[in-house]
Parts: structure tokens; sequence; C-alpha cells
């Protein structure tokens, strides 16, 4: 319990710095009111701010990477274009797999960022993320057996991510942002899980299906935050 609690306070030490840099990166500033307001439509089921903003997330974001000035920020610039991607797709009504492909050159660009700075996966970290991944697929084989290939390959690119993002050697006592990788990786893969909940269990429209969409935003924003400012930072490894 003591480690979790840990690990809890250097999460959100991490989120408040990445907060806290918007007085210092316009951009940082506008992609929070973007996603703060992204979040607060989907709750409440308003689509116009939702097509507004949920567009501009990934560019705005991708301005933090350009920024760090690291030799490998093209591949952190296609990370976010493959968000971006999977973001435009899904706000099409049943386009789960065209998503699902943005979303895996999102996750093929992390994992190489992730590899690139050290991080390695261990047996521990493997079992824990096959329990949503295997918990996924005997949900998609009952209710839609159309997503198995969606949530077996994009589903273990995902858990990759996770399972790296979450390695403590990436992790730099000097530098708050680093805390923060293992929480986006974790963050991501629990945005995905209530998606692909909301996709197969929800009806649209529905005061469940509001929140469920708010809850995917939030951790899917803060996710890709964390992420970016952890492989990012000035104090990171290569950059």
């Amino acid at each position: 319990m003591t480690g979790f609690i840990e690990r809890t306070r250097q999460g959100v030490r991490a989120l408040v710095t990445a907060v806290a840099g918007a007085g210092r990166e316009p951009e940082r500033a506008a992609y929070l009111v973007a996603a703060d307001t992204n979040i607060l439509a989907s709750l409440l089921g308003w689509s116009g701010p939702k097509k507004v903003t949920k567009p501009a997330l990934m560019p705005l974001l991708s301005g933090r990477v350009w920024r760090s000035g690291a030799p490998d920020r093209v591949a952190g610039v296609v990370a976010l274009a493959g968000g971006w991607a999977g973001d435009l797709a899904l706000m099409k009504p049943d386009n789960i797999r065209a998503g699902a492909t943005g979303f895996a050159a999102n996750h093929a660009a992390y994992i190489y960022l992730l590899l690139n700075r050290g991080a390695r996966p261990s047996i521990t970290r493997v079992a824990i993320r096959a329990v949503p991944l295997a918990a996924a697929t005997v949900l998609a084989a009952r209710k839609a057996p159309g997503l198995l290939p969606v949530v077996l390959g994009y589903g273990g690119l995902l858990a990759t991510t996770s399972v790296l993002a979450d390695d403590p050697a990436l992790i730099n006592p000097d530098d708050p942002a680093t805390y923060g990788l293992g929480h986006g990786g974790n963050l991501f893969l629990i945005s995905d899980a209530v998606l692909f909940a909301r996709e197969t269990l929800l009806t649209p429209g529905t005061p469940a299906a509001c929140v469920a969409d708010a809850t995917v935003m939030g951790t899917y924003t803060v996710a890709q935050l964390l992420l970016v400012d952890g492989l990012f930072s000035s104090r990171s490894p290569l950059t």
C-alpha cells in the first residue's frame, strides 16, 4: 500500500508539473483548454465543442515535442500524428477499426521511443497487462467478434507501451516529468478499455455513455500529456 501511495504521489507531481508548464508554453495552455472543453462537452453530450476541440489536441501537443529539440523528435511527431488520425476516425460512428489503425501508429512510435530511452519489459509487468487484454478478448468474442483482430493487434501494442513506460529504469529522480511515464501508459490502457466497453456495452447518447465518453477523453488527454512530457523532458535520455 505504501508503494502505491508513493507512486500516486509521484504521478500527481508529474501532472502538476505538466499543468504548470502552461505558463511558459502557449501551445500547452491551448491543449489544456481544448482537453478540458472536450471532457466537459463529452459529459454533457454537446457534439459541437467536441467536433472543434478533438482535432486540435494532438497538433497542439506536438508543439511540446518540437520545442524539445530532441534528436528523435520526428518520431514523437509521428506518434502524435497517428493519435490525431485515430481521433479523427473515432469522431465518426462505428469506425473503431480505422481509429485503431491510427493509434497503432501512435503506439508503435512510442514503443520505439521508449526502447531508445532504455525501457525494457519484465515478466511481472507483462503479466499484469495481460489481464485486461484477456478480458477485452473475451468481451469481443462474445459481443463483437469482428473486433477480435483489433483487440489482439492494437491491444498488444497498447499493452506494450504500458509495459515499457512503467519501467523504473526510465525515472530520473531529479526530473518530475519522468515519474509520469508509467502513469501515462497505464491511463492510456484504461482509456481504451473504457472506450471498448462503451462501444460494446452502452447505448450512444445515454447518461452512462456520456460519462464513459468523458472518462475516455479525460484519461486519454492526460495520458498523452504525461507520455510526451516524460519522453521529451530536457533531462530524459537522448534529449
